[in-house]
């Protein structure tokens, strides 16, 4: 009696171990996934994220990351299972046809899936313990947040791991012991090698999943960063999910069935047997190239960003402010600004503080709607990109601002635009209309950005105080009374006297005439560094996730299909196929069958740069030569990683249908 308690536990470690080709992937990528999971989890669970500076800004990030994760890990580990329930039906019929009864085949799995269980959360677990605290040094570095802090492991943490697989776990098994029950020995025997039915409608989806495409690579072209750009992107991406799919499955078979008419080209050996093949297994291919190809632009798209913000962090972060010290005052009543920049300078010299960068400049500011060549001041609010802020001047202090000696016309303009070239020959603001003289291409109050399509400011230089005042009335800003004055710089110090100096500095303007604000950005361009970390931190695990899911599906398919053409290249060998052929074969298959998904993910990565530019427009990116260049290096490098992976891979295939073990 004991001896059969423990037999079919027996069986099942012998199992896993006779199949250490097929388990030993599915527990390697289990085993990194719940580690994933389990240190995500460990950071959310560190109580001391939530009283640390900032922590808020990882935590937010981090959880994001954390239920994308838990969304990617469950169809990911369910796919990789089906892979294995397949390489495994030929074994369990075999267990069936030699008398073992289901309900004992059943029994066998659920131990499987035990001892399975057991060895992947060790290893996570064990993982977890061991780079967590590494791995919450990095991103607490990449958020700029002190790293001299406790790192402590979270028994929930661990809970919520040990709960997550079961359930994945308990879900791969229930759909395993369904697909046994349900078949037959024979039809277990036989469904390893069983082909499957061309689909139906060919034509019909080939064009579906064209026109599917076609529609998402459209909008990903034309997208603008607006208020509809984050429904657009996922929309997009959502259409060439789709249309790569039934592109990969009835677009394929349709080409295959145009080289199979061409009699010339189809009744060569290679050429037959690579075609006859890819026709046989394509329909079930499709879900693991689609994948492949979708994962390979994730990889190379996740990277370029990631690597693109890292490098662009000081731009982007710096693109939101003048100065990193700015006062401002408001109304003709205000301070000598003379008087006011000898106070500053003696504050300064008194802290040991050396300022650099200073500006200083008076102007009227006005919210505007554009359309077209008009500004109104009524628009549609929820449309964002059209509003912007005008900042008015004249002539006068244009002039001395920028060192200028500008001569301008009653009537006439210059216009700057810090987004796009405004690119018109009049300006209307409300009813009134000018010329403009000149566009300028630089301004010492705004940054060109030309690539900006997101709330685009403009100067604008008048020839007197009259007509700007003319055209702020008509937005109800007096232009006489209404001036405000900018005063920004940058400071040089050590912190603690920079502190000091700011400090005496606020306090200073804040009893002048007129004073209306005092901005020290530090604290704000050190929060949006701590945002843009995270971002980076999240990048860099789930670029690693994305390119871990893919080397498992191209291992486990070309295992899979190994397996499968192994009894047909003995036939092709024992009708004629000399060994060179059979390479040749192979190699002209295998490389159309990875070839394909490299080169989707290529132009999926090509055509949806513009909209990733777009989107990282909303968070202050416009480097588009720098998201170029890393795109472009992401895809070599990548290139010659899933090289890398498909050398190895096919020797792995070959070695199977050639049975060189």
């Amino acid at each position: 009696m004991k001896k059969h308690l423990t037999l079919l536990p027996r069986m099942a470690v012998s199992n896993i171990r006779k199949n250490g080709s097929s388990y030993f992937p599915y527990i390697g990528v289990s085993a990194f996934a719940m580690f994933t999971y389990f240190v995500f989890d460990l950071i959310l669970k560190n109580d001391i994220m939530y009283t640390l500076p900032k922590g808020v800004y990882a935590v937010m990030l981090v959880s994001i990351g954390f239920g994308l994760l838990t969304i990617i890990m469950i169809p990911f580990l369910y796919y990789t299972n089906s892979f294995l329930i397949k390489r495994r039906k030929r074994e369990l019929g075999l267990y069936s046809i030699l008398g073992m009864e289901k309900k004992h085949i059943g029994i066998m799995m659920f131990w499987e899936s035990i001892v399975v269980y057991f060895i992947v959360m060790a290893a996570a677990i064990i993982m977890g313990l061991l780079f967590s605290r590494l791995i919450f040094l990095i991103l607490l570095n990449l958020v700029k947040m002190p790293v001299d802090v406790e790192f402590v492991i979270s028994p929930r943490a661990l809970t919520d791991t040990l709960i997550f697989y079961a359930f994945i776990t308990g879900l791969n098994l229930l759909v395993n012991l369904v697909q046994v029950g349900k078949s037959n020995p024979v039809e277990l025997m036989s469904d390893s090698r069983r082909g499957e039915k061309e689909p139906k409608r060919v034509c019909l989806w080939s064009i579906v999943g064209l026109a599917a495409m076609v529609t998402g690579y459209r909008m990903a072209i034309l997208s603008r960063l607006d208020s509809y750009i984050f429904g657009n992107f996922f929309l997009a991406v959502f259409l060439v999910v789709i249309g790569t799919y039934l592109l990969f499955t009835s677009g394929s078979i349709g080409v295959l069935r145009i080289l199979k008419k061409n009699r010339k080209f189809y009744y060569q050996p290679e050429n037959f047997v690579t075609v006859s093949g890819m026709i046989y297994r394509m329909k079930k291919s499709a879900a693991s190239l689609s994948n492949i190809c979708i994962f390979s632009t994730m990889v190379v798209i996740t990277v370029g960003c990631t690597v693109a913000v890292y490098l662009g962090m000081e731009s982007i972060v710096t693109s939101s402010f003048s100065r990193v010290f700015e006062v401002y005052f408001f109304g003709r009543e205000h301070g000598d600004m003379g008087t006011l920049k000898q106070e500053t300078a003696k504050l300064a010299e008194t802290n040991g503080i050396t300022l650099t960068d200073e500006l200083h400049y008076s102007y009227v500011k006005i919210r505007a709607y554009r359309e077209d060549e008009a500004f109104k001041i009524q628009g549609e609010s929820y449309n964002y990109n059209r509003w912007s802020d005008l900042i008015l001047m004249t002539q006068e202090e244009y002039n001395l601002l920028e060192g200028k000696e500008e001569r301008l016309e009653p009537g006439e303009v210059l216009v700057f635009s810090d987004g796009a070239d405004y690119g018109k020959e009049r300006i209307r603001f409300e009813e009134q209309e000018y010329s403009i003289q000149r566009e300028l291409t630089e301004s010492s109050v705004l940054k060109k950005r030309i690539n900006n399509v997101m709330g685009i400011d403009y100067v604008v230089v008048f020839a007197n105080r009259e007509q700007l005042n003319q055209v702020s009335s008509a937005f109800g800003v007096d232009g006489y009374e209404g001036i405000s004055y900018f005063y920004g710089f940058q400071a040089e110090g050590s912190q603690e006297d920079v502190d000091d100096f700011s400090g005496q500095l606020k306090q200073y303007m804040s009893m002048q005439k007129g004073f209306a604000r005092y901005d020290d950005n530090r604290s704000l361009m050190s929060d949006m560094e701590s945002m843009y970390g995270g971002l980076l931190f999240i990048g860099i695990f789930f670029g690693a996730i994305f390119l871990i899911c893919l080397l498992i599906i191209m291992y486990y398919k070309q295992i899979t299909e190994g397996f499968e053409d192994q009894k047909n290249f003995e036939i092709m060998q024992k009708v004629g196929m000399n060994d060179t052929e059979i390479r040749r074969t192979i190699k002209r298959q295998i490389s159309m069958v990875f070839g394909i998904p490299l080169l989707g993910a290529l132009c999926h990565t090509a055509v949806g740069m513009n909209m990733v530019y777009m989107l990282l427009g909303a968070i202050g990116f416009f480097e588009v030569r720098l998201l170029i260049a890393c795109s472009i290096g992401g895809c070599l490098i990548f290139a010659i990683v899933y090289g890398l992976s498909f050398k190895r891979t096919s020797m792995a295939y070959y070695r199977i249908v050639k049975r060189l073990n």
